[in-house]
């Protein structure tokens, strides 16, 4: 028997939480057991990066939401191909994937789910068409994968039996983390004196992920700390809201907007704190990163988020949208280095104990496995 054939599906159309566990993924597994293919409903910036990496990258571009033509592009790519797994990730990847296997009538769905439906669309109407386009097809699929505990509850409830979910949290490439890196460069790229106290955001620009309760917490903490600086990182929708709360706010010489940064591991080397203030999280891949870097990370106590941190032991969590309680958890970490230095210490040992790709990777190959023996769709 040939090794396992695998076709992920995702939109691609950015590069948050979900691209790069798929890029952690396909890195991990064995190749000499599974062949990997990734179909994306956008040309970029995900397909560039799946290629260089070294696997094959289908593109099906969407032209709208409710363009539904890759369905039979994709079905044909899965009879051709004879993919063994369709593994699905997003909600129009999901509707995509699960309709054109069951076209195609060969390979078995796989879902994983990285967050909470509801959080990832602003308006109503985006959030009642796209939940009836998973409900309507979540049958397609055999086995879903949650990222977190959390997770796994939510879709229990939502009426999906227990034993068709299985949670494999997210792993990270530690070695790709070195917390002995230095963060000088960084600082001298965007005018950052070494002995200054600097605090970072890394995510998209988007309400679910709180930049503004950090914004407001920071024009708390600048009373005490005039000098701190924050650096957001990321790129996304509200920039331009996010730019004007800024100046309103008065922080106009303590807020550094980097736009898009693919030195992830150099950035948070960078930072005195790494703060998450997510309304929610699936998981949390930045959390892991920071912990993974050794630095002190804050954030909101919401998702999966409770399941990386102790709070107190590898890091601080604090009740969400408490702007007070962020601003006094920041003021802490900032004045108390001793405290930062130890949460840091920590966060690192958990990380690689507990939350390895490597772990990740053979967890999720004992799911297709498992599928494969017990028959196809």
């Amino acid at each position: 028997m040939g090794r396992i054939k695998v076709l992920h599906i995702i939109g691609g159309g950015e590069f948050g939480g979900a691209e790069q566990y798929l890029l952690t993924l396909l890195r991990s597994m064995d190749s000499t057991e599974f062949e990997l293919h990734t179909a994306c409903l956008f040309a970029e910036p995900l397909a560039p990066l799946v290629r260089t990496e070294g696997f094959p990258a289908h593109i099906f571009e969407m032209k709208s939401k409710i363009d539904i033509k890759p369905v039979g592009q994709v079905a044909a790519l899965i009879a051709a191909e004879a993919f063994d797994i369709i593994h699905t990730h997003g909600v129009r990847a999901n509707l995509i994937g699960r309709l054109a296997a069951k076209r195609a009538g060969k390979g078995t769905v796989v879902t994983t789910v990285h967050s909470v439906l509801s959080f990832d669309y602003n308006r109503r109407l985006d959030r009642y068409i796209n939940s009836l386009c998973e409900i309507g097809t979540r049958r397609i699929t055999r086995r879903f994968i949650t990222i977190s505990c959390m997770l796994a509850g939510q879709l229990e409830a939502e009426g999906i039996q227990g034993e068709k979910i299985v949670t494999i949290h997210n792993g990270l490439e530690t070695e790709k983390y070195d917390p002995e890196i230095s963060g000088l460069p960084v600082r001298e790229e965007f005018g950052v004196a070494l002995d200054a106290a600097v605090a970072g955001i890394v995510a998209r620009l988007h309400p679910v992920k709180g930049h503004a309760y950090l914004l407001e917490a920071v024009a708390k903490v600048v009373r005490d700390f005039p000098g701190l600086k924050l650096m957001v990182v990321g790129t996304g929708p509200d920039l331009a809201k996010l730019e004007k709360l800024t100046i309103s706010l008065g922080l106009g010489r303590n807020v550094i907007f980097t736009g898009f940064r693919k030195d992830i591991p150099e950035i948070i080397a960078a930072l005195d704190v790494l703060v998450v203030p997510s309304l929610s999280e699936g998981l949390g891949l930045t959390v892991m990163e920071g912990m993974a870097m050794k630095k002190p990370v804050l954030a909101f106590q919401v998702g999966g988020i409770p399941e990386l941190i102790t709070s107190g032991f590898d890091g601080l969590l604090v009740p969400p949208r408490d702007v007070d309680a962020l601003a006094a958890a920041l003021k802490d970490l900032i004045r108390d280095k001793r405290l930062a230095a130890k949460l840091g210490e920590a966060a690192r040992t958990t990380i690689v104990d507990k939350f390895s790709a490597k772990v990740m990777a053979a967890k999720t190959a004992s799911v297709y496995m498992d599928l494969i023996g017990g028959g196809r769709l």
